[in-house]
């Protein structure tokens, strides 16, 4: 049957490995195929040159030539290629599938860093002048000349371009986007002196002080980051730059359900690591990492299939207690914890879930969905958030499981955020997350516990269904063995 001349068929949506998603024996002559590649020279009469988005024309069946269609399909597989390339350089924004999280989570609040939000609302744009007397201050504290200190930023510029998303950086010339690098970077900086409560302009103490949660909220942002390179190549101009050993430390106590009175031990420092942005630093420091991956859990000889989510009811009837790790607990460690002779349990690192914190967690989960394709190849700790809020989203199935999970010491605090908010949070998340390794790995830890206890899993399920009956029960013959009693002794005092 001949196709229908206005018919599309997209070949652009490409696998990661280059391979094409359609099958071209399925490619239809006189069919428009749309492709966002070039052509070659000697082909550049067959394609529409609209710009940005060239496509190939209608292809008549007695003029298909397939060496070029070949070649433009090549073209286009290494193209995505060069795009997955990237994907771990690159200064992401919220993916479609995350939905309507994107505007609750994605776009700062008083201020812009980097060109996706620069001046988008009044409330950013009226943070331009502070970012301005930040780097007033900056180039003072340093000692150094204007011209010196803003030509370090332009040498590294294009650098810092290069890790943003094409698209959103085009309409920015060199004019714009240097000295937006310049100011982002001289506010950032002294933002983190006054977080370290070093001392920085008493102006600017005033500016960060009366918006600290704010700025603290934005600066945490997949979509606001600054290029690493830039923060490192202004900190050599610094006399003192900020703590970034105290700074991690104590923003990953605020994420912790007790705020110690005392200073907290400093984070255990890994010079040789360099991030692209300080979202990426926070989650390394606060997930943990580690140079070695665990061996993979054999699953249980007797098990035929394995569940990809389990209940909190579920765990409850099969004597698997969800419990909180220790209160310093880094996020990945979690797990299940078999004891031979009791209940297991779920083990869950404590977290304070104010409307601050999720925000941190989603753009941290993000961040590893859009930087690592596949997690079943990659180290735990790649998709260990995905892995935690994947689990927290697995157990809370009504605000009743949120109010447990509270009781139990894993989720403390909720400034903002009730069990009814919590619960919707954890729900939306859940169903858009990718789980992590972590996350299958307890789905095979629960599954080997199933197995290696059937019937103490049995004897415990029917005391979990019938426990309200079976005490009720037990407080009947206990009131009738009374009541016996009482009315022995009274005949035996009658006789």
């Amino acid at each position: 049957m001949e196709a229908p001349y206005d018919y599309q068929l997209a070949v652009a949506d490409y696998y990661w490995e280059g391979r094409p998603a359609v099958d071209p024996n399925v490619w239809v002559p006189g069919v428009p195929l749309e492709m966002t590649v070039a052509p070659t020279a000697s082909q550049s009469g067959l394609v529409d040159g609209s710009p940005g988005r060239p496509q190939l024309k209608l292809i008549e069946e007695e003029s298909i030539d397939h060496h070029y269609a070949v070649e433009v399909f090549k073209q286009a597989a290494q193209s995505l290629q060069e795009e997955r390339d990237k994907m771990e350089t690159k200064i992401h924004m919220f993916p479609p599938s995350m939905g309507d999280l994107a505007a609750k989570y994605a776009f700062p609040k008083v201020v812009a860093i980097g060109p996706y939000h620069h001046g988008r609302t009044p409330a950013l744009r009226q943070m331009e002048s502070t970012k301005h007397v930040a780097a007033w201050h900056f180039i003072n504290d340093s000692g150094r000349l204007v011209e010196e200190v803003y030509g370090a930023v332009c040498a590294v510029a294009d650098e810092a371009r290069s890790h943003y998303d094409e698209d959103k950086v085009r309409a920015f010339g060199d004019d714009d986007f240097n000295p937006m690098m310049f100011y982002d970077g001289c506010f950032l900086l002294q933002f983190l002196l006054h977080w370290v409560d070093e001392a920085v302009d008493p102006l600017l103490k005033d500016a960060f002080s009366s918006n600290c949660t704010s700025i603290s909220y934005d600066i945490a942002l997949l979509e606001n980051q600054l290029p690493w390179v830039v923060v490192q190549e202004l900190m050599r101009f610094m006399p003192t730059p900020p703590d970034l050993v105290r700074f991690t430390t104590d923003w990953k106590a605020t994420m912790q359900p007790t705020v110690p009175l005392v200073d907290n031990s400093p984070l255990a420092w890994d010079d040789s690591y360099t991030p692209l942005h300080l979202l990426e630093l926070l989650r390394y420091y606060i997930v943990g990492s580690t140079t070695e991956t665990p061996a993979e859990p054999d699953l249980h000889k007797n098990a035929e299939k394995i569940s990809i989510s389990v209940s909190a009811m579920e765990l409850a009837e099969i004597g698997i207690e969800i419990t909180a790790t220790k209160p310093t607990a880094d996020l990945k460690e979690m797990g299940v914890n078999d004891k031979p002779l009791l209940t297991g349990e779920l083990l869950l690192a404590p977290l304070s879930l104010d409307d601050a914190n999720a925000s941190f967690l989603v753009n941290m989960a993000v961040l590893e969905l859009c930087t690592t394709p596949d997690f079943s190849v990659e180290v735990e700790e790649k998709s260990a958030v995905c892995s935690y809020l994947c689990l927290l989203g697995m157990v809370t199935d009504s605000e009743e499981d949120v109010q447990q999970l509270r009781k139990k010491g894993i989720l403390l605090g909720g400034a903002g955020l009730s069990n009814k908010d919590a619960l919707e949070l954890l729900n939306r998340v859940e169903n858009r997350l990718r789980p992590g390794t972590h996350y299958m790995r307890t789905m095979v830890l629960i599954e080997n516990y199933r197995k290696k206890r059937p019937r103490r899993i049995k004897f415990h399920k029917f005391h979990y269904n019938y426990r309200k009956a079976i005490i009720l029960t037990l407080s009947g013959i206990a009131g009738l063995a009374s009541f016996l009693g009482a009315l022995k002794s009274l005949n035996s005092s009658k006789s």
